[in-house]
């Protein structure tokens, strides 16, 4: 997930939905598949729907049941008409955005159940108008939204199967995960539109997209892209960079996981949000211009991690976007320069610092039970960092093979940091544990104040570390600049709250510059 700007995404953020709150999940259910049947009109916005929940009983001690929004005081929100297993009737409770399903004996065996329900989405389902005037549906699950729209177990890590059959106005375009399977005309009035991921995929990321759309297809017919028709020349134009960027990734990272990838312009509440296979977009970062470039990079990145490869719990959020926002970065060192790279890296760490001032938090924080609070500079640009810290500790290919491991090994399931750490440690034969330790679990970052004295071919004096209760550990690149124009660059290893420095050279010194290759995340005191 990204905006348009880093600047005003993390200040938008604080202020958007802050009421949502940590949703915890539904451990004596295991999801296998959602199958929806969703009825929208233009005539109102209420939507009936008729969803089949298949799932294990796993906890005979709980019974079972799902998230789904109850209807609120406003009237938005959801009304169960009937549950049934088969042909027979299942008595619930239905309360509390929660579903009680108090009708079931405990068995092994698969259950199905058809939860027949409608009513107007409080949120999840964004119904409303684009900025042309026109009717649009675009689901938007990010974090814990889904129970508005869908009955599920709303967490990412029950990832499952989902499939969508949408009756919509004929005039309209639908979009949803995975492979679209057919559409059929009902009337002259009505289509149903099919698709199906048999890829399991968490709630956060399935949705359906309803709108006026031009489509363009590439790529014999694998990658798509989803415009309002007003902006055609330009959308297409924008979206025509996603083939190259999708490129670099499969041979950076492994082939890409989904049958498909549609990117798609949308009206929702974020910048980008990197639905599997079915990426939507804000409908104004699709101009015309191609500015959108490290948007889309960084929610196809996604696709591997955060969709494919997911954290197991929210406080590990970093391992999506801290991901995503350093692959961008390794994409545009490639395609770019180094020169932007550095720059960039050096934007991220200034936010960071600023950041952390207000924020002394660790990357994970398991504290913050407001989901939308984490979506900050600790998981994006400080998550970042870290990759780039640990690409200079191992080396550029042991570093590019940590990541293809981890991803091997967790494609379509769910990780923690431990398990990142723990492949990171296997590839590199490098112990980690303290380096991740002090940069993942450690609350701000090091703060450092080089008090050194250059006397000809001299440089004594100190490097202190500033921020109090904690010492990192970590290699200082320090240049040292002559009076005859040349430099060396030398690495200090710091381990200590005070590093003394005395050093000789064989020509005059002229001055110093710590961290000249843009290496360390840290904050400089003069």
């Amino acid at each position: 997930m990204k905006s348009v700007t880093k600047t005003s995404f993390i200040v938008y953020l604080f202020f958007l939905h802050i009421c949502t709150s940590f949703l915890s999940q539904i451990h004596q259910i295991d999801v296998q598949k959602y199958r929806l049947n969703i009825h929208v009109t233009d005539t109102y916005d209420t939507i009936n729907v008729l969803e089949t929940v298949s799932f294990f009983w796993k906890d005979q001690t709980k019974e079972p049941c799902l998230n789904l929004t109850s209807v609120k005081k406003n009237g938005n929100g959801m009304k169960i008409k009937s549950i049934k297993k088969g042909n027979k009737k299942i008595d619930f409770i239905h309360k509390m955005d929660t579903i009680y399903i108090t009708g079931l004996t405990y068995s092994e065996e698969l259950f199905e159940l058809e939860i027949n329900y409608s009513g107007v989405p409080a949120d999840g389902l964004v119904i409303g108008e684009n900025k042309y005037g026109n009717r649009t549906f675009f689901g938007d699950n990010w974090p814990t939204r889904a129970q508005n729209w869908i009955a599920c177990n709303d967490h990412l890590s029950d990832k499952a199967k989902v499939y969508f059959s949408v009756i919509a106005p004929a005039h309209y375009q639908i979009i949803a995960n995975g492979v679209h399977e057919s559409t059929t005309t009902l009337s002259e009035k009505e289509k149903i539109w099919n698709y199906y991921s048999d890829i399991e995929i968490p709630t956060k990321v399935m949705v359906v997209g309803i709108a006026n759309f031009s489509v363009k297809w590439n790529n014999e017919n694998y990658i798509s892209s989803w415009v309002y028709p007003e902006n055609e020349k330009g959308g297409f134009y924008d979206f025509d960079l996603a083939p190259s960027i999708l490129d670099f990734f499969v041979n950076y990272i492994a082939p890409y996981p989904f049958s498909t990838l549609a990117n798609v312009q949308s009206t929702t509440r974020f910048g980008g949000m990197e639905n599997a296979g079915c990426i939507f977009y804000d409908e104004n970062a699709i101009n015309g211009t191609r500015s959108c470039e490290a948007l889309l990079a960084h929610e196809i990145a996604h696709q591997w991690f955060g969709n494919s490869a997911t954290e197991s719990d929210w406080p590990h959020l970093w391992l999506s976007e801290g991901f995503a926002t350093y692959l961008t970065l390794i994409y545009q060192e490639k395609v770019r320069g180094n020169e932007l790279f550095r720059q960039e890296l050096e934007q991220d760490r200034k936010q960071i610092i600023s950041f952390s001032k207000s924020y002394p938090n660790p990357v994970i924080d398991s504290t913050q039970k407001n989901l939308m609070n984490l979506l900050n500079a600790n998981s994006y640009q400080k998550g970042s960092w870290i990759l780039h810290m640990l690409r200079n500790k191992v080396g550029d290919k042991t570093f590019q093979t940590i990541l293809q491991t981890y991803y091997s090994s967790y494609k379509f399931s769910n990780a923690s940091s431990a398990d990142f750490a723990r492949v990171a440690e296997q590839v590199s034969g490098i112990e980690l544990k303290s380096f991740f330790t002090q940069w993942l679990r450690m609350p701000g970052i090091p703060q450092l104040s080089a008090r050194l004295s250059l006397k000809k071919k001299n440089m004594t004096g100190l490097i202190i570390q500033l921020q109090k209760n904690v010492v990192y550990e970590f290699p200082l690149q320090l240049k040292i600049n002559f009076a005859d124009g040349s430099s060396i660059i030398e690495t200090i290893n710091i381990s200590e709250k005070v590093t003394k420095i005395n050093k000789s050279y064989s020509k005059k010194i002229s001055s110093f510059v710590l961290d000249p290759n843009v290496k360390l995340l840290f904050e400089e005191v003069r």
